[in-house]
């Protein structure tokens, strides 16, 4: 399907909800076959040909009151309550019904959440509230690998033991991750079993997982019945007593924030006022829907989870879907609890990072958390904390990225780039430091289930070699094409690191072994292994980085007349060719702020002017330079200016600094710090940036410092490549 930009809030609404009636009719048309009350869809379809919405309600009545099942008919049936009776309305609920007919013969369809998939590229809040849902194939590795069955000492052909399992997302959706989570324990049940010889009780496990393993979490009432279904269809002919699905407010006149409240305390309370002014904690059950002041987050084997991304910057958009007044209280009251809880988080990384802080003290000991997290997360300045906290307590076992041109990312109606994660939290008796992350580096994202299904077992044998001492890489093919390969790397060895980007810099693993050993001072090459050595200092060393880009917007605004604040303005891959640059455009001191921003002093502005250029942000794809020389200083907008220390060897120390960076170990280094926000689309931030490893021109004699000078000069003018 192709997704449509949808302006008006109520054609979202009508599509939704022909979405949840479509829902229900699947569900009806499968339980017609192991029920002989409910009757198929072609017999409705005859007998209430001139009113199929008077039929369907008291059809789905009788199911809700006499059989089960309220979490996939009460909402469809209130929403045929409302609709009115012409011609086009019932045409409308028979070509619902047609199509709900042709889907259920479509068996495989129903085995993943192909409702889920719909109702994400309907949903208009989703920008918002950083909605953006897991793929089917993405949830299958990543489920996978958490739940290993030699990782766990769980005997998962026993039924009691596996009732005590708990798995939960605190930020569900649809619950596709939830529903691999459930193929993933009945495979550990059928293959145990099976191992043992013992009989199979598949209606017993899925009883079990329904009632007492799987628990869902979710702001949108919507999401949340449409889990509830999903997990249902898994065995429509098991009633249920109850499910722990949980729909939690957002908002109101408490200013209730959804699952972030577990950074509270394990019992949200959603108490009401006097006016019942605040909705209160509704779980989805197998016969209705309970009101409750509680919604309880128990002690997790596994929490999975892809939270929303929705970040403090460019607008802030957290809580984007609720009005403007609502949000500010809502995001102040957010930082506070974030501050108070003392909980290891972030908020200008964005709402991830607290969903995993709000997560953590609920994960049992040697229990796990498996995330779908911006890659930002490996080496991004905000996402610090989180890497701390994960650092602190826990040993991360798979880090799963993509390199794929076509889908960096592992979520629906998203162009973001974005790893999958597991990490096993430690217990005092468990060693901290021998274990190896292993990182799978995918060539080709997979597209189906099956896909995923190979490249997880594929990825769980035995002779991964280590980044660092071993040699080449685990092939990963399927079939004759290859996707992808799996290194690893101790664990101990990332935790040090400022950037956990090492395993995954690079979709070639000899490249992450050469970026690896030059970050040492070490030149290594593929074939011929190490082979000299490069005296290395950090970029700060000789000078300092500039200011912000939003600085220099607070204190500057183009001038259409020379000035006396020259500037180089834009980064134009078709006009850039060159390692040497001029000013393009000048600058003029805003004599007021803008709305809602500070007013920067240009005293404090100007004097950070600089001749060498370092890019702010690059795409890769069509860029052509890594730095570049300004003959007078200059300040930016996508470049950060580099401001060199003074000396009588400045200007050749600035035109080694822009050769370098433009060469082959310097461009590998800069690229290895990145930033990724978007596939080749990527970024350079100030604290890293100033930490960069770069040539040591202090321990270079005058004559050679002034032989790169010279081949500086050589080239300066002429026209370079893009980057690929």
């Amino acid at each position: 399907m192709a997704r449509q930009a949808l302006t008006d809030p109520k054609e979202t609404v009508s599509r939704v909800a022909g979405l949840v009636l479509t829902n229900a009719m699947i569900f009806h048309e499968i339980l017609a076959e192991h029920e002989d009350r409910v009757a198929p869809l072609r017999q409705l379809l005859k007998e209430h040909e001139d009113n199929l919405a008077s039929g369907f309600h008291e059809h789905w009545q009788f199911i809700i009151t006499e059989i089960d099942y309220y979490p996939i008919f009460h909402v469809a049936s209130e929403i045929l309550l409302n609709l009115t009776s012409n011609h086009f309305i019932n045409k409308a609920l028979e070509r619902l019904a047609v199509t709900a007919q042709a889907i259920v013969q479509m068996r495989v369809a129903l085995r993943h959440d192909l409702m889920g998939r719909v109702y994400h590229r309907l949903l208009v809040e989703a920008k918002y509230l950083g909605t953006y849902y897991t793929s089917i194939p993405a949830a299958t590795i990543l489920l996978k690998l958490a739940l290993r069955p030699q990782a766990w000492s769980v005997k998962w052909h026993n039924l009691d033991e596996v009732g005590q399992f708990k798995i939960a997302d605190i930020a569900c959706g649809t619950g596709t991750l939830l529903m691999a989570a459930a193929e993933g324990v009945t495979d550990n049940y059928i293959g145990e079993c099976a191992a043992l010889g013992d009989a199979l009780d598949l209606s017993g496990l899925r009883n079990k997982l329904l009632e007492s393993v799987l628990y869902g979490y979710d702001v949108l009432p919507s999401a949340i019945h449409l889990t509830a279904s999903t997990l249902a269809l898994r065995a429509p002919e098991i009633a249920f007593e109850k499910m722990n699905m949980f729909n939690l407010p957002l908002g109101g006149s408490y200013h209730r924030l959804g699952s972030i409240e577990f950074l509270r305390r394990g019992d949200v309370e959603m108490e009401l006022d006097l006016f019942g002014a605040i909705p209160s904690t509704k779980q989805v059950t197998g016969k209705g829907v309970k009101e409750s002041k509680r919604a309880k987050l128990p002690k997790l084997d596994l929490c999975v989870m892809n939270p929303p991304f929705t970040r403090s910057v460019g607008g802030n958009l957290l809580f984007g879907s609720m009005p403007k007044e609502e949000r500010k209280v809502m995001q102040a009251d957010l930082k506070k609890l974030v501050r108070k809880s003392k909980a290891k988080a972030s908020i200008t990384a964005g709402l991830g990072s607290v969903f995993v802080a709000a997560a953590d003290p609920y994960i049992k000991k040697n229990g796990r958390i498996a995330l779908v997290l911006p890659k930002a997360l490996l080496s991004g300045v905000a996402w610090k904390k989180t890497r701390e906290l994960l650092s602190k307590g826990y040993q991360v076992e798979y880090i799963v990225a993509s390199h794929d041109p076509q889908r960096w990312n592992f979520s629906e109606s998203t162009s973001l780039s974005e790893v999958l994660l597991v990490a096993k939290k430690l217990d005092s008796e468990t060693p901290r430091d021998n274990g190896s992350v292993v990182s799978l580096n995918l060539w080709h994202n997979p597209t189906t289930a099956f896909e995923a299904l190979a490249i997880a077992q594929a990825l769980l044998r035995d002779g991964i070699p280590d980044i660092m001492k071993g040699q080449g890489a685990l092939n990963i093919s399927i079939g004759k094409e290859k996707v992808g390969e799996a290194v690893k790397v101790p664990w101990q060895t990332l935790k040090e690191q400022n950037s956990w980007l090492l395993p995954c810099a690079f979709a070639q693993s000899d490249l992450v072994r050469a970026a690896y050993h030059l970050e040492q001072g070490l030149l290594w090459l593929p074939g011929h292994g190490e082979v000299g050595q490069v005296p290395l200092c950090t970029l700060e060393e000789f000078g300092s980085l500039g200011p912000d880009v939003r600085d220099i917007h607070d204190g500057f605004s183009l001038s259409e007349a020379s000035s006396p604040y020259p500037a180089f303005w834009n980064h134009d891959a078709k006009t850039v060719c060159t390692l040497s640059q001029k000013p393009n455009a000048y600058l003029s001191p805003l004599p007021r702020s803008k709305k809602g921003r500070p007013l920067r002093k240009v005293e404090h502005l100007w004097p950070l002017a600089g001749t060498v250029l370092v890019p702010e942000r690059l795409w890769l794809k069509t860029k052509r330079l890594a730095a570049v020389r300004v003959a007078q200083p200059v300040l930016s907008n996508v470049w950060w200016p580099f401001r060199l220390k003074k000396g009588r060897n400045a200007p050749q120390v600035g035109k080694a600094l822009v050769l370098w960076l433009n060469s082959t170990p310097g461009m590998l280094l800069l690229i290895f710090h990145r930033e990724e926000t978007r596939g080749a689309w990527v970024k350079f931030k100030k604290p890293v940036l100033a930490k960069l490893p770069v040539l040591d021109l202090n321990t270079l004699s005058s004559d050679k410092l002034k032989k790169l000078a010279s081949a500086y000069d050589r080239v300066a003018k002429e026209t370079l490549q893009p980057l690929p």
